[in-house]
């Protein structure tokens, strides 16, 4: 069925579903604070993605695109994300593309991730080779441009991409995420692209409160963020997609598990891993009960990236 999808649905925006997920992060931001008494630097994006990696290792059917009426898989896992060289009007912007493998864990891809935001902003040249190139096809007549982006359109259907151009492009990744809420933004539903490989796009909201029911017919008030998901459905079916996703809500609420890598963790015996998880959760919830949370929360709610 799903290699007839294609044939039935030819484009991305055609086939997409969107998901909104509501997440607590009480768990992720006193993970936060304990890792920066530590010295070390970790952010709400950092664990996002870091998620999405093991998510992907975990079930990877995800990591699959459609090009050219057919069904592919990816070779690696990337994250593509736009950097801005200044939070100003005109601040250029560019778009990070980051490669990670199954050896990655919470501080490899927090490190990763700075170092390519460091990069981009701190450059001399403050523009990067690729953006040139792209920055050049777009002085073309507009006779030449429009050409040109047949071409390429032919090449990206058919397979015939040039290597080159797939590290120019980018279009050629397995997520994209955008995080609005480093700039105090919400988190709207994205459309997918349908030139490259891209078949998720993650929007990530500022951080809020909101009211949740106490057994005891009460109300407690948490911080959450919102994640908006725009998913090529043809890539897998909806039983995978929804337990795909409350995987990503369980990794989301245990982000201690995260300093493991997808090889690590899977290589643990299953019941292992379960006393570990088991271990989280204990530790989590006595610390709601201590009531442990610092009332600067909102320290976390708008960091950039």
């Amino acid at each position: 069925m799903m290699h007839i999808m294609p044939y039935v649905m030819r484009g991305r925006n055609e086939s997409a579903i969107y998901y909104r997920n509501t997440v607590d992060i009480t768990n992720m931001q006193n993970y936060i604070r304990d890792k920066r008494q530590e010295g070390k630097r970790v952010t709400l994006f950092n664990i996002i993605v870091t998620a999405m990696l093991h998510l992907i290792f975990e079930r990877p059917n995800l990591n699959r695109f459609v090009a050219g009426r057919r069904l592919y898989k990816h070779n690696s896992f990337s994250v593509l994300y736009v950097v801005k060289t200044s939070l100003t009007d005109d601040g250029a912007e560019s778009v990070a593309r980051v490669n990670f493998n199954e050896n990655d864990n919470i501080f490899t891809t927090s490190a990763t991730m700075q170092n390519i935001i460091n990069e981009i902003k701190n450059s001399k040249e403050r523009v990067k080779w690729d953006d040139k190139i792209i920055s050049a096809f777009s002085g073309f007549p507009r006779w030449l441009l429009r050409v040109t982006a047949n071409v390429l359109r032919w090449a990206d259907f058919h397979g015939f991409m040039p290597a080159k151009w797939l590290s120019v492009i980018p279009l050629y990744g397995s997520i994209f995420c955008s995080h609005l809420g480093s700039i105090g933004g919400g988190s709207p539903f994205h459309h997918l692209y349908e030139f490259g490989t891209t078949s998720i796009f993650v929007t990530i909201g500022k951080v809020y409160d909101k009211a949740y029911p106490t057994l005891d017919g009460g109300v407690e008030w948490r911080r959450v963020v919102d994640l908006c998901f725009t998913i090529d459905e043809r890539i897998c079916d909806g039983f995978y997609l929804i337990k795909s996703l409350k995987l990503l809500d369980e990794l989301l609420q245990m982000p201690e598990l995260l300093e493991l890598s997808p090889a690590a963790y899977r290589s643990m015996p299953e019941e292992e891993r379960r006393k570990l998880r088991q271990s989280i959760s204990r530790n989590n919830r006595q610390r709601r009960q201590q009531g442990t949370q610092n009332e600067d929360s909102t320290a976390f709610s708008h960091e950039p990236y």
